[in-house]
């Protein structure tokens, strides 16, 4: 039985976490690597912390998840990728985007979608110069024309589109539409849970972050009109500067309604085999690896479960039969 890579992206705080220690346990617990977030506010800086990873630690791919281009140059990341590489051949991970929520909290602005198709052009060619034996080079989309533009230009999209298997297939069919070879992986927010609350609990830290991508494209998430500006209310309050944290959702209010439908459309929790059920129409789509959400609370302590119930879901029928 083949199933796709699954990594860990470590997004927490540098007071929450040692992130080579969390490395070392999340491989235990069954991943085959992971990634670390950029936001120089909150979180170490990820090419070295994965360069302490894949020194220390029997991590199959570790690297940048993801490295924004509005706020490092492309020809920087591209380099700081290419040496990396050139210590850990065919280990390191590279996921690029704007990066929105570090431009944020720098107070600087996002860039355009034309402007990132420069930088995003700007990183492939260089990286192409440079020709390092790298692992997975991708770049995040939650829209439609972000992974269009991805797909095009960098070869591979690590999909930021939540759990609806209709929005996944209609993720998968546009970067593939959009270049036929495409690699595309999944950044799934999921976490075994016992209970409701424990499902609340697990949103709370990303309840908001996860709702700004279904106000920016609604229609694509099959928002419905009476919904979208109770979905952006929720986005709004989100506290960019306590990401990762339990805190970031303090200001977002009680709108039940918005709050279990953004859960329902981006999270997976309950029991392992719900959660495998889930993934299960997604086994055969051809998903090239998975990113599990590390601002999910509680996705530490239930690690090893959560990773075998993905597994489980995304095991090829093809391959079992």
């Amino acid at each position: 039985m083949t199933v796709p890579p699954i990594l860990l992206n470590l997004a927490r705080p540098r007071s929450v976490q040692d992130p080579l220690v969390a490395a070392e346990r999340a491989v235990r617990d069954g991943v085959d690597g992971v990634g670390f977030a950029d936001n120089p506010r909150l979180f170490p800086e990820p090419f070295l912390t994965a360069a302490s990873v894949l020194a220390a630690t029997d991590a199959a791919l570790s690297g940048p998840c993801v490295m924004g281009l509005g706020l490092h140059h492309p020809s920087v990341v591209a380099q700081s990728c290419a040496t990396l590489a050139d210590r850990f051949p065919g280990r390191v991970l590279t996921v690029v985007a704007r990066g929105e929520s570090s431009l944020v909290n720098e107070g600087l602005p996002v860039p355009s979608q034309t402007t990132y198709q420069s930088l995003i052009a700007e990183f492939r060619a260089r990286l192409d110069d440079l020709a390092p034996r790298t692992g997975p080079v991708l770049g995040a989309g939650s829209g439609p024309r972000t992974i269009e533009v991805n797909a095009q230009a960098v070869g591979g999209v690590l999909l930021d589109v939540g759990a609806s298997t209709t929005v996944v297939e209609r993720a998968v069919a546009t970067a593939r539409a959009a270049r036929p070879d495409a690699a595309c992986w999944l950044f799934l927010r999921g976490v075994v849970t016992a209970d409701d609350e424990q499902a609340r609990e697990a949103a709370a830290p990303i309840l908001g972050s996860c709702a700004s991508r279904l106000a920016r494209s609604p229609q694509w998430y099959d928002i419905a009109d009476d919904l979208v500006d109770r979905v952006a209310a929720v986005a709004a309050a989100h506290d960019y500067r306590k990401h990762g944290t339990a805190d970031a959702s303090a200001m977002q209010g009680s709108d039940e309604r918005a709050h279990a439908l953004i859960r329902d459309r981006f999270l997976l929790t309950g029991s392992a085999d719900e959660i495998a059920a889930r993934l299960r129409p997604l086994a055969d789509l051809g998903v090239d690896g998975v990113v599990l959400a590390g601002a999910t609370a509680g996705i530490e302590d239930r690690l090893a479960a959560t990773v075998s119930a993905v597994r489980a879901g995304l095991a090829s029928r093809e391959m079992n039969r």
